[in-house]
């Protein structure tokens, strides 16, 4: 009898010290270092972007000739430097209609503001009369629709990627910050993300070592040797923080070399 209440005990011990698993919610996307589906299908990195239509359908437009665009489901994909192969895929959390889109910080549109950022701005202004700031926002408008900064003329996806991805079986989505996404990592068992220099300049980009706001996250820690290296052949998950929030998901098919593609 002894023996059974103290079983009972132990047991209840260890139901309590057993840590909550946080519920995943149903994805379309599932990423990790050696596997990418969308909607349970392989993505065919290594391969043209016919091959991609397959999966997503026809995609929107085309970006500089070597990145292909889904509008409205938020992602691209580029070919690689070497051939019309793809090696990269980009799901956007954030695009030019986005707060900081608007306020021009996002790291592929830099300065490219709106008008009602604009006016938000000007609200504290008095050196200017009626007529000189109408003739500016309509020339604003008319640059940021038809002109030089229209939404064609970018990367960015005309909507945003709006639902979870399932990254290593930890939740990511739209609106998180690195903090948010460490404890989601850290609930399910996983490694927390860091700062990576991605374009190997040894430098933090936002200009700080503790803030760390801006700048590429990852759990990759660089390889030990060169023929490490050489013999790579993986995807490299990179979270773009801007402002402190994730601005995309960066995936690269990784075979050596093009692991540093930045």
């Amino acid at each position: 009898m002894k023996q059974l209440a103290i079983l009972l005990l132990s047991t209840i011990f260890m139901q309590c010290q057993t840590p909550k698993k946080e519920f995943m919610p149903e994805t379309d996307f599932y990423i990790s270092e050696h596997s990418i589906t969308y909607k349970n299908k392989e993505l065919p990195f290594g391969k043209p972007v016919a091959e991609w239509v397959k999966n997503f359908g026809k995609y929107s437009r085309i970006h500089h000739t070597s990145v292909y665009i889904w509008d409205d489901l938020g992602i691209y994909v580029s070919e690689s430097d070497k051939d019309n192969s793809i090696d990269e895929l980009h799901i956007f959390f954030m695009n030019l209609d986005s707060p900081l889109g608007q306020m021009g910080k996002l790291q592929e549109a830099k300065g490219r503001v709106s008008v009602a950022f604009i006016k938000d701005k000007d609200k504290n202004v008095d050196l200017y009369d009626e007529d000189y700031k109408k003739e500016k926002y309509e020339r604003i408008e008319k640059r940021n629709t038809i002109g030089s900064e229209a939404p064609k003329n970018f990367i960015y996806p005309f909507k945003i990627y709006s639902k979870s991805l399932n990254i290593e079986g930890a939740a990511v989505k739209a609106g998180m910050k690195v903090c948010d996404i460490n404890k989601k990592r850290e609930a399910a068992d996983l490694p927390v993300i860091k700062y990576y220099d991605a374009d190997l300049n040894s430098k933090h980009e936002d200009g700080s070592v503790t803030t760390l706001s801006n700048g590429y996250f990852t759990t990759f820690n660089g390889f030990l040797t060169p023929d490490e290296q050489a013999k790579a052949d993986f995807y490299n998950i990179m979270y773009r923080q801007t402002e402190g929030e994730i601005e995309y998901i960066r995936i690269v098919h990784d075979k050596g070399q093009e692991y540093f593609k930045f």
